[in-house]
């Protein structure tokens, strides 16, 4: 009987409103972050199977090559017409996100029972790893596969030549665009190497936010339930001073485990990475495709994520005022992760500026995925949405720090709780004592 009672009363106290309502929002985050994956995946499944080709050569049979592959149920071609090899302006031109050119001399070498050569060129804008895929040179080699194995199949004769040509008829030869850049790599290969070296951005923007969150917070409910906070309020200090020395300590520490932890995980991918880097100079090839960060990047990175990190402090004040415990000061940090965890994941896999409006804007809103995309703004040229970003953010911040400041100066700081009224209750010895009740 009193297990059932302590029972019921523990479960009372975890099964807040506070903690139901976070529950039903990571549901609706976990929801809307599968949406967003989903449209992604189906967006790739559509564009899997079409291919932007471009006939240079212009013999009967490439002419034949490209009717028996028009005539696939499960591939879509799209012929167009590349007058140039300098592919950033054709494909700024024609706003194709990759094509596949038959170059001249590719039936002589076909007759030849050579290997033939097609290039293949791609415009990357993101690190997303479902922005590239539907363009992929893989889908382009195996459509063209396809469609030069059924042609040689057509013919009359097949001598030993033409079966070993059927083996591997084709090679590709890649080109990747970068805003009015382009090198002759795969775009699978610079993605591999940007994906190794930008996924430390997020990661420690994610661990700045949860850090500068949780101490805060923490301060706050900590010392306004140990009654320090009114005794540190109503001494001859500024309040003003207060909340600035607390968020500037906690920023200041934030910033300092990020960078450790930075370093720390810079060693660990460097060794991950390091054997995959011999073969190649990948470091020229960032640098001729303009993927590399100089100090003025980095500073603007910094900027939007320090921005952010102001956001979370201010925000971070206001609910761990409204705390009436230890349990719920760690129950009102989940928004604020969940939060953060919605555009690391989104980002991670999908380009959210081509994403649909829904996904697009609604990721938008959420202050910290701006941070998350930092970097590929600044890499691939797109100020306009980093400055965007930067002038939404400071807008935001002026927002929360008004009511954070608008909340410390008042007594209300001392008062207000979420979900918690008053309640008289006899205590020990007969005497009064007010606690809280969800």
């Amino acid at each position: 009987m009193k297990f059932s009672i302590l029972l019921r009363k523990e479960l009372k106290e975890m099964l807040s409103v506070t903690t139901i309502a976070t529950m039903f929002l990571m549901v609706f985050v976990l929801i809307f972050a599968g949406k967003a994956m989903s449209k992604a995946v189906d967006d790739v499944k559509k564009d899997a199977n079409s291919i932007t080709i471009c006939d240079q050569d212009k013999t009967e049979f490439t002419k034949m090559m490209l009717d028996v592959m028009s005539k696939m149920e499960d591939i879509d071609v799209n012929k167009v017409d590349i007058q140039s090899d300098d592919y950033t302006k054709e494909l700024k031109d024609s706003d194709y996100k990759s094509v596949v050119i038959i170059p001249k001399g590719f039936t002589e070498q076909v007759k030849k029972r050579e290997v033939a050569t097609v290039k293949f060129a791609q415009r990357m804008t993101s690190i997303a790893t479902f922005s590239n895929i539907s363009t992929g040179s893989q889908i382009a080699l195996q459509m063209l596969q396809k469609g030069i194995k059924s042609t040689i199949y057509a013919e009359e004769q097949l001598d030993q030549k033409a079966i070993k040509q059927l083996e591997d008829p084709i090679k590709l030869e890649e080109y990747t665009v970068v805003s009015d850049k382009q090198d002759q790599v795969a775009s699978g290969t610079v993605m591999s190497i940007m994906q190794s070296q930008s996924m430390l951005i997020p990661i420690i923007m994610f661990l700045l936010i949860m850090y500068s969150s949780q101490m805060i917070m923490g301060a706050i409910s900590t010392e306004k339930l140990d009654k320090t906070l009114e005794t540190l309020l109503s001494s001859p200090v500024s309040r003003l001073s207060v909340i600035s020395a607390k968020m500037l300590s906690a920023a200041i520490v934030a910033a300092l485990q990020a960078a450790v932890y930075m370093f720390g995980m810079n060693k660990m991918m460097d060794g991950i990475t390091g054997g995959m880097t011999n073969d190649k100079n990948y470091d020229e090839i960032l640098k001729n495709l303009g993927l590399t960060m100089n100090v003025g990047d980095y500073i603007l990175v910094g900027a939007q994520m320090f921005m952010t990190i102001l956001i979370v402090l201010s925000v971070s004040i206001i609910l761990g005022a409204l705390a009436k415990d230890a349990k719920s000061a760690q129950t009102l940090q989940l928004p604020i992760m969940l939060l953060a965890m919605v555009p690391y994941f989104v980002t991670m896999f999908i380009d959210v500026k081509t994403a649909s409006p829904v996904i697009k804007y609604v990721t938008m809103a959420i202050p910290f995925t701006h941070s998350f995309i930092a970097n590929q703004n600044v890499m691939f040229g797109d100020y306009t949405t980093y400055f965007i970003g930067l002038a939404y953010q400071f807008v935001l911040l002026c927002v929360c720090m008004f009511l954070a400041l608008r909340l410390f100066m008042s007594d209300k700081i001392f008062t207000l709780t979420l979900g918690g009224k008053k309640k008289k209750s006899g205590g020990l010895f007969g005497k009064k004592e007010t606690t809280y009740e969800d």
